[in-house]
């Protein structure tokens, strides 16, 4: 697949994961897909992204990310893009707030025939921190 196919499932999976809608992420994803969080042990596996997901919504209500930029290659999709929702539930060890949380970051996605395969995850840890204490 070339850069605009990648870019177009990377838009298509950051507007189902808007519309909290996980169910057509065998579209995006690979089964073997791992996703390196800064600071975190890596999400292995279709199943632990979808539970990470479920757990970034129960965290965060109305969840949501704005693609900021997007570059691609034939096999790669960096982003740069800004998340925000209601902190309603435990998020990394904090008990909800009730604040609104936004935050920015960027991400680095491998691809291959047509899906993510491996991905990095830097968010602002310092800013959403801030936010949450």
């Amino acid at each position: 697949m070339g850069a605009d196919q990648n870019l177009a499932v990377h838009s298509a999976w950051a507007d189902a994961e808007n519309q909290h809608d996980l169910s057509r992420h065998h579209e995006f994803l690979h089964d073997d897909i791992v996703v390196h969080q800064a600071g975190q042990e890596p999400i292995v596996g279709f199943d632990a992204y979808m539970a990470m997901m479920d757990n970034l919504y129960a965290a965060l209500d109305g969840f949501s990310t704005t693609l900021e930029d997007q570059f691609a290659t034939d096999d790669r999709v960096v982003c740069r893009w800004e998340s925000s929702g209601i902190h309603s539930g435990e998020m990394n060890g904090i008990p909800a707030t009730g604040r609104r949380l936004t935050f920015a970051g960027v991400s680095l996605w491998e691809f291959d025939d047509g899906k993510a395969r491996c991905g990095w995850i830097f968010p602002d840890i310092a800013a959403l921190m801030a936010q949450l204490m």
